[in-house]
């Protein structure tokens, strides 16, 4: 790692640090919606946990099937179906026209 990104790093591990004891004001927050009132088994989700980078992305969100054991069924970046954890995900709630993006795309795939 070059000196200077290690250095950027490192400033920024400090500053996450002040900011968790409250010594500092984060520079932007962002809040997300959880919803509630989507049918329980089916939705969408924004990831925000992965053991594994290339088949489930970070802060991407997915059309998701909801299990009542604590699991979420996605399709993964190779294309196959997948469950995860319910902490791995957020379920978010979606304006109608992202949604008719995502079943567009659905339908191209």
């Amino acid at each position: 790692m070059k000196k200077e990104d290690f250095e950027g790093l490192l400033e920024s591990v400090k500053e996450a640090g002040e900011i968790l004891r409250g010594e500092r004001k984060p520079a932007r927050e962002f809040f997300i919606e959880v919803d509630t009132s989507l049918p329980k088994d089916e939705g969408y989700a924004l990831c925000v946990k992965s053991d594994e980078p290339e088949l489930l992305v970070p802060f991407k969100v997915y059309p998701a099937k909801f299990s009542s054991r604590g699991r979420i069924r996605i399709i993964d970046e190779e294309g196959e179906a997948a469950v995860y954890p319910s902490d791995y995900f957020i379920r978010v709630k979606l304006p109608d026209e992202v949604k008719e993006v995502f079943i567009e795309r659905q339908k191209a795939a």
